[in-house]
């Protein structure tokens, strides 16, 4: 502050034929100079006056013309008329270390309950009674107007769209496992030849399942599951493009199926009972009889 007031007495800019210095104590003079001066020379006024500092209308009305609407202006009429003894009361007022912040609800644990109102768990349950009314008003008058945009289930057609794409997702977290996507279809829907299609079972390999005619491949090379669903789309467009290739080349060369049997197997094994110990292998138990005079 008082680097301002210095800052005012050196300077060389006059207005009305006077420096600024002199116009700390003019304030009749101050409309029209640049905001940020007005305040400089407001401040600069109450300091150097100090205790005989007295408030003006010219000096408010300067004040006043720095601001740029009426809300502001208001505001600015308010700060200056305001006395530091206000201030101080209002702020006391307003027991902030006593609040305690609830939702969208401010109670005051220290101030006694008047029976005025309703405690903060019944205002809970009326807001939660008007979400449901809501919800009631719109299935009743809102959702009967969804009814022309209706329309009829058609099943997928498998000849048109024989590939099947699988996601992962798992709800409320982030996981590694969600880039992955598993690609698989009936051979028989893509509409392969014969020599085609043994070609293609031949570059397939383990992938493809010869018993349920089922092709299943997955990846999760890269982050994201678009760019892996894209690569596998390429791996089977190679795919059938190169069993489309002279497949006749290949027509003599067995299948080997030693891969579906051996999955298979495992699962009868799992799944087959465990066998029984016959009862009559059992070794027979010879009862004896108990002396009592023994045992005491």
């Amino acid at each position: 502050m008082f680097r301002q007031i210095r800052r005012l007495t050196t300077t060389s800019t006059t207005v009305a034929g006077l420096p600024l210095s002199k116009l700390i104590h003019r304030p009749e003079l101050w409309k029209g100079l640049p905001n940020d001066v007005v305040v400089q020379l407001y401040r600069a006024r109450v300091i150097n006056l100090g205790k005989n500092y007295k408030r003006s209308e010219a000096e408010l009305q300067s004040i006043l013309s720095t601001a740029s609407n009426p809300v502001e202006a208001q505001t600015l009429y308010n700060i200056y008329n305001s006395t530091e003894a206000d201030i101080y009361k209002a702020d006391s007022e307003t027991d902030y270390d006593n609040y305690v912040t609830e939702g969208e609800y401010m109670e005051d644990p220290l101030e006694p309950y008047g029976f005025d109102e309703n405690p903060t768990s019944a205002q809970d349950i009326v807001r939660d009674f008007r979400d449901l009314m809501e919800f009631n008003r719109k299935a009743a008058f809102e959702l009967p107007q969804l009814v022309k945009y209706r329309k009829p289930y058609t099943p997928v057609n498998k000849s048109e769209t024989p590939v099947t794409y699988k996601y992962t997702r798992f709800l409320g977290e982030q996981h590694p496992g969600e880039r992955k996507v598993v690609l698989s279809f009936k051979l028989a829907d893509l509409g392969l030849s014969e020599s085609a299609q043994h070609k293609f079972k031949l570059l397939s390999g383990s992938r493809y399942d010869h018993r349920t005619d089922e092709f299943l491949m997955s990846s999760d090379k890269f982050l994201e599951p678009a760019q892996n669903a894209s690569f596998l789309s390429d791996v089977l467009a190679d795919l059938i493009a190169e069993s489309n290739k002279d497949p006749e080349e290949f027509a003599d060369i067995p299948l080997d199926k030693r891969h579906t049997e051996a999955k298979y197997a495992k699962k009868q094994r799992k799944n087959k009972q465990p066998i029984q110990f016959p009862p009559e292998w059992n070794r027979p138990q010879k009862s004896t009889p108990v002396n009592l005079a023994n045992l005491v």
